[in-house]
Parts: C-alpha cells; structure tokens; sequence
C-alpha cells in the first residue's frame, strides 16, 4: 500500500510572448486568468519604479497579478510579473504559484504540478495569448542555475 502525502509544490514559470504590449497584454492575461476555475480573487496593481543616477532619471514599469489557487489539498499563492522583456530577463511573464499536491514522494508531486500548470494555467494561455517560449523550474532548478551563474563571474 502506497501512503499518499501532501506536499507544497513551488514552480516557476517564465513565458516570452511574441507580441507584447504592457498595458494590453497584461490586461488580456487577467482576463484569461479570471477564466482559470482553480484561481480565486486575482487582482492587477500597476508598479512604476523611478530611479535617479547621473542626473538621467530612469522610469520602469510593469504590472504584478495576485491571487489564490484553490484546490482540493489546499491551495497556496499565485503571483504575476508582467514586464518588458530584457537582456538580462528574456520573457514577459514570470509566474509563481505554490500549491499543495497529493503524491507518493515530492518528485511526484512536481511532475503532477508541472502537469496541472500545463493543462489548467498554460493552455488557457497559449490559446489567448501569442506565446512564443515556455519554461518551467522548480527552486532546486533555479538554485542550481544561480548557482551556476555565480560562479561565472
């Protein structure tokens, strides 16, 4: 008999849109999102950041989503970013979302968490959304991957 345990699954998910325009396609994924029955109270602040160096004043701006993930085994945070891509960050949106999941051990978990982005959140969005590229990673993936990076230096 295999015991069945509930695990906290975090993925990361960072999307590159092919067309992006801040303002609207922030707006069209709120949209979507609210269309996804596993999200709950989702709401859109809009962030502007200005910085002063070397008498240039520098003004960014992008939009933060927030909400809940409601789902059987508990749901957790769902969150956001939608910005201009960059050199330095390559994508659009950058998504969090912490859940509960049912599983024999956490690797399982993952996989099925991964499975649930995929068909809950990401196919309502490739389907509204002109998506180019798509990344998933765990917080051990990203470790490893600043990890990495550090070292380069």
């Amino acid at each position: 008999m295999v015991v069945m345990a509930v695990f906290r699954a975090d993925l990361y998910v960072r999307i590159k849109l092919s067309k992006f325009d801040l303002t609207n396609s922030s707006q069209q994924l709120l949209d979507l999102l609210k269309s996804v029955p596993d999200l709950r109270n989702l709401q859109m602040t809009r962030v502007t950041w200005d910085t002063e160096a070397q008498g240039k004043v520098r003004i960014e701006e992008w939009y933060e989503m927030s909400g809940a993930i409601a789902v059987p085994e508990g749901g957790k945070a769902f969150w956001v970013l939608s910005k201009d891509a960059s050199s330095k960050e390559p994508y659009n949106l950058f998504m969090r979302l912490d859940r509960n999941i049912t599983a024999s051990d956490y690797d399982s978990a993952q996989r099925q968490a991964t499975e649930w982005v995929e068909q809950v959140i990401l196919k309502p969005l490739r389907s509204g959304l002109p998506v180019q590229e798509v990344k998933i990673s765990s917080p051990s993936e990203l470790s490893k991957k600043a990890q990495v990076l550090r070292g380069s230096r």
